[in-house]
């Protein structure tokens, strides 16, 4: 089957398996904790013969499967070329260091060093342009599952020279690390490199980053935040709950938050290994600790007294998708089925919460499927809920 025949086909088994499960009934569950009715989940067989010629594995991957068997990602030949590889590991890197600042319109891009990955990293940097509120916050901004080297998602798309204009606030992104999660791996992937991530983000990235403002005109007040898109909001949620002494505010646009439910599962393998990686090499087998260590809704308690915002898009197509896809219904499709996926998980996160008495506000969108076209809808309105815990 040609490709165009074989994208044409996925797409039709994938709308079928839509459409039947809203007919599936109530009690249907996912790890036993979301329940999946309006997603259909259970007739993800429908689909299977299929699977193979999905981009990523990614897809299916947020469809998820009514039991515990790993959904087949395809053969040979089949995974998507990564937009670029990450840096190769140099073990003559042993400390942290800012090796060179360049200009980049009105982004700066910081070259540093991580001791923990042994590479070298770019960050996108916008320093904060207002001179007359005294020390900023720093945002710290994780990217999605791409994340190319100099040109993250938040760069390419979020507008943020624009949009932060006015706020007192240092971003700072981290580039270079797709499909990681954004997380410390077991060991070293033929693919993905070697990848200590948490640890470069929460002990290496802050004191680097504050030695630094403090040779700024606005410096450093002493408060950070977090801010994910995607997989990114995955990682920030995590980062927040588990490192409350680091960020005073969390911000997760369209992120999944649980990594032991079968959705969750099915994702991030689909991210890592439908990219030709080996998940096994990031968390160890399914069920091992560092799978349950990453799972947020296992320990929201870690999120109390920090301001949380989380947000989604919708399924209906907006005019932003319609723009981003032109006639690309396959790609839409795909779209719809990730954000159907992201909505669940945000209420299955947002009940948790609640049930722990732990303050956040959550937005769900009418419209809008799973992309920065979405996402961007949201930088603002959470900005706004965060901000006030980030001011001295």
């Amino acid at each position: 089957m040609n490709t165009r025949l074989r994208r044409r086909a996925t797409a039709s088994a994938l709308a079928a398996a839509i459409a039947l499960g809203f007919a599936a009934p109530a009690s249907a569950q996912i790890g036993g904790g979301i329940d999946t009715s309006s997603l259909g989940f259970e007739d993800v067989e429908l689909i299977g013969s299929a699977t193979g010629s999905l981009p990523l594995g990614s897809t299916l991957g947020s469809l998820g499967s009514a039991g515990s068997t790993n959904i087949p990602l395809g053969g040979t030949g089949s995974y998507v070329e990564l937009p670029n590889p990450p840096r190769e590991r140099d073990e003559s890197i042993d400390s942290v260091e800012l090796r060179g600042i360049t200009r980049h319109g009105e982004y700066e891009h910081w070259l540093v060093t991580s001791a923990a990955m042994q590479r070298e990293i770019v960050l996108e940097v916008l320093p904060s342009r207002v001179r007359d509120e005294g020390p900023a916050p720093v945002l710290y901004l994780l990217d999605g599952v791409d994340s190319v080297e100099g040109n993250s998602g938040w760069k390419r798309a979020g507008s943020l020279p624009a949009r932060m204009a006015g706020e007192n606030v240092h971003l700072v992104t981290p580039t270079g690390g797709p499909s990681t999660y954004w997380s410390d791996w077991q060991r070293e992937d033929e693919i993905f490199g070697y990848n200590k991530w948490e640890t470069f983000l929460t002990e290496e990235l802050p004191g680097l980053v504050e030695a630094e403002l403090a040779t700024r005109e606005t410096k450093h007040n002493g408060k950070n935040g977090i801010a994910g898109a995607s997989m990114g909001a995955q990682a920030a949620m995590h980062l927040a709950a588990t490192y409350p002494e680091r960020y005073a505010g969390v911000m997760g646009l369209s992120g999944y938050y649980s990594t032991t439910d079968e959705l969750g599962y099915q994702s991030i393998r689909g991210a890592v290994d439908g990219r030709g990686g080996d998940s096994t090499n990031m968390w160890g087998a399914r069920g091992s600790e560092l799978w349950k260590y990453h799972d947020t809704i296992s320990h929201v308690e870690g999120l109390e007294g920090t301001a949380v915002y989380f947000a989604t898009g919708g399924t209906a197509v907006s005019d932003g998708d319609r723009a981003n896809y032109g006639d690309d219904y396959f790609a839409m499709l795909q779209g719809l089925v990730l954000e159907k996926g992201v909505i669940e998980g945000a209420k299955s996160l947002s009940r948790e919460l609640d049930r722990h008495g732990i303050a956040h506000r959550v937005d769900y969108g009418d419209e809008g499927l799973h992309g920065w076209q979405t996402f961007v809808d949201y930088i603002t309105p959470g900005w706004n809920h965060i901000k006030p815990a980030l001011q001295n």
